[in-house]
């Protein structure tokens, strides 16, 4: 049984396949909370826990450390929220290369809880 849900929006969820037919899920010693945002976790978090000026992010001729990637992430966060309405549950579709934008973007989105999947062009 599946506990409750932070999305407000349960599309996703509603049309998960039969349990019968997810994997196994080995989560002994593992201690996570009942709800974990990972796009929080790997920036905002990282900031908190001192590592704000180590490198997060090497790509396109520059490097970008946690506390530039996390200023990044929180203003296309609310673009996503503000801007365009994105809601928790959502599906955003984020079609990019391999770069730190889609990385920044990919953050963003799972930050404010959306169901986030990657294309690449050359696919």
């Amino acid at each position: 049984m599946l506990s409750a849900s932070a999305h407000t929006d349960t599309f996703a969820r509603d049309n998960l396949p039969p349990m019968n037919q997810w994997p196994e899920f080995n989560l002994d010693g593992f201690d996570y909370p009942e709800h974990l945002n990972a796009g929080f976790e790997l920036t905002d978090a990282m900031v908190a826990k001192g590592f704000g000026d180590h490198t997060a992010l090497i790509g396109n001729g520059r490097q970008r450390t946690y506390k530039e990637l996390t200023d990044w992430t929180n203003r296309l966060a609310h673009v996503l929220v503000d801007d365009l309405g994105v809601k928790a549950g959502n599906r955003v579709l984020i079609r990019s290369a391999n770069n730190p934008a889609m990385v920044a973007c990919w953050l963003a989105a799972t930050k404010v809880g959306a169901v986030v999947v990657n294309t690449m062009p050359m696919l």
